[in-house]
């Protein structure tokens, strides 16, 4: 629908004959009280887009007030949602276009930004494109849009999998280490409570040194020592307890990559 006050507006009174032909807009003439245009929008049932028209004698000193109180009004039908401002930059009678006036109007709104929501400015270089540039903003508005399709995220079990030195661990190694440790929280402070060749860089040392804390047991009293083979560690401590149930589960060379790992620190390129 459009306002049959366009006709009575020397600004817009030539623009109406070419609303009604544009058959994609499907308009029709009707009393509109506070916008000029109102356009059924496909996506929603009842829902429109409305549409103010104004020139650049609009925001001219005489009838800005005016002008921003409609404006005021306007915005208030739907506080923001599903509203334009279409600006003429075809001044009266002169054949030329005036930006100035429509970057006035643009401030002016500015200013008034506590009072009056954001509202989208649509500039028209001349009446006669009008109803082109009206039909392509509607467009815009109701085409479908396409997202991106966004790659699944890792689950924590994958995650889980791949906090090995010889990455990804087998299903079952992943199965008993969600079984022992309540999360990766507990698991990294069990490794990273042993020493490992922390003074080494030759992954055979560390390797040496790992294997040693997870093999060596003192025969009476059943205890695993650490890298220095000095100081017992003993078996009673809940995390060192659950490392050696899982060298017994899933074997040593599985045990120790993963202790190795929570070990090494790694830069990521």
């Amino acid at each position: 629908m459009f306002c049959a006050s366009l006709r009575r507006r020397a600004s817009f009174s030539s623009v109406v004959p070419a609303l009604i032909a544009t058959e994609d807009l499907k308009l029709r003439e009707s009393r509109l009280v506070t916008h000029d245009i109102a356009i059924p929008l496909s996506t929603t049932p009842d829902r429109q887009l409305r549409l103010l028209l104004l020139s650049p004698t609009s925001v001219s000193e005489a009838k800005l007030e005016g002008t921003i109180a409609r404006v005021r009004h306007f915005a208030s039908l739907t506080g923001g949602q599903d509203i334009s401002i279409i600006f003429s930059l075809e001044a009266t009678g002169t054949g030329s276009t005036d930006m100035l006036a429509c970057s006035k109007l643009q401030a002016v709104l500015i200013d008034h930004y506590g009072s009056i929501p954001y509202i989208p400015i649509i500039p028209v270089p001349t009446l006669a494109s009008l109803p082109e540039q009206v039909k392509k903003y509607v467009f815009n508005l109701t085409r479908p849009q396409r997202i991106a399709a966004q790659p699944p995220l890792p689950s924590p079990f994958t995650l889980l999998q791949h906090c090995t030195t010889s990455p990804p661990m087998p299903q079952q190694t992943a199965y008993y280490l969600s079984d022992l440790f309540a999360n990766l929280k507990d698991l990294a402070s069990a490794c990273s409570s042993i020493t490992s060749a922390p003074n080494s860089s030759s992954p055979s040392a560390r390797t040496a040194g790992t294997n040693r804390m997870l093999s060596s047991q003192d025969r009476n009293h059943g205890e695993i020592f650490d890298a220095d083979e000095n100081m017992p560690i003993s078996s009673e401590s809940t995390e060192h307890a659950k490392l050696k149930q899982l060298r017994d589960l899933v074997g040593e060379q599985q045990c120790r990559a993963i202790v190795d790992f929570w070990q090494e620190e790694y830069v990521m390129d």
